[in-house]
């Protein structure tokens, strides 16, 4: 398991019940089983303006997480946000221990 930030930027239009539940599918693809649940710490910063546009949006949901994950999840995750079109952007970076 590795310390990793997550940065996940969603589009501005949608509703606050599809945007909560996004949210929380995204948590269980990051954290599946209680252990790790135990690890993960949810930040929203809510709507900002970002540097450039995205698919013609200015503005995104932004949504920080800070979680242990093992190394070979990450891609199963990436693919998963990949294919979900309400998320903009994702990124993680590795933590320095």
């Amino acid at each position: 398991m590795r310390d990793y930030e997550i940065i996940i930027i969603l589009q501005p239009e949608l509703e606050d019940e599809a945007r909560d539940s996004l949210l929380e599918r995204i948590q269980g693809w990051i954290a599946p089983d209680g252990a790790e649940a135990s690890s993960l710490q949810a930040d929203h910063w809510g709507m900002r303006q970002m540097a450039y546009a995205i698919r013609k949006f200015n503005r995104g949901f932004y949504a920080y997480y800070e979680a242990q994950v093992a190394p070979e999840r990450i891609a199963e995750i990436e693919r998963n946000l990949q294919y979900t079109e309400d998320v903009l952007r994702y990124m993680f970076v590795r933590k320095e221990s």
